[in-house]
């Protein structure tokens, strides 16, 4: 980060992270939504009635509202940015929430650097990223491994990547091996 109001505030590696989220954001909105079970819970309460073994007609599946608080929390996170930032962006009547966060996202998007321009933004680009990274915590996704510059010993193809467990994989033939193992991470 630098003070001087012409400079960006954000390096280049971070506004490329940066894009990403706000680019991946709409998607994990989506998938927080689809993560949840199907239907009321008198409606679940039914389904198990008749569907489940007697030992677990009692219990319905789990609501998992956790899913739900942190897809909302999303879409508050980058509508406070958006407000700060880019409040022509905001619709003047209510709208839902899904649509908002894809309008907000597709925004910023578009010109990442102008909305990450004092550090009020950055702490809110910050929050952005915080919520993306519980988002994909509570989906069980990985981070996407970092890709290596060297080609594969076996398909000479550069097609490695490397996961958050040091594995080093080839995306050409599947070829892995520990990270240990390689002098070019």
């Amino acid at each position: 980060m630098t003070d001087s109001s012409t400079t960006p505030h954000a390096c280049s590696v971070c506004l490329y992270r940066l894009h990403q989220t706000v680019t991946r954001l709409p998607y994990l909105y989506v998938q927080l939504h689809l993560a949840l079970p199907h239907g009321t819970p008198r409606r679940r309460i039914e389904w198990a009635a008749t569907h489940l073994p007697w030992t677990a007609r009692d219990r319905p599946p789990p609501l998992r509202l956790s899913l739900l608080a942190h897809a909302e929390h999303c879409v508050t996170v980058l509508r406070t940015w958006a407000e700060h930032a880019a409040p022509d962006t905001l619709p003047d009547a209510a709208v839902r929430p899904g649509h908002l966060l894809q309008t907000i996202c597709r925004t910023l998007a578009g010109n990442l650097p102008a909305y990450v321009a004092t550090t009020t933004d950055g702490q809110h680009a910050g929050a952005t990223w915080t919520a993306y990274t519980r988002a994909r915590q509570l989906l069980d996704h990985d981070e996407p491994a970092h890709r290596l510059k060297t080609p594969c010993p076996f398909c000479s193809l550069r097609a490695l990547s490397i996961s958050s467990d040091d594995t080093i994989t080839c995306r050409s033939c599947r070829v892995t091996w520990p990270a240990q193992n390689n002098s070019d991470t």
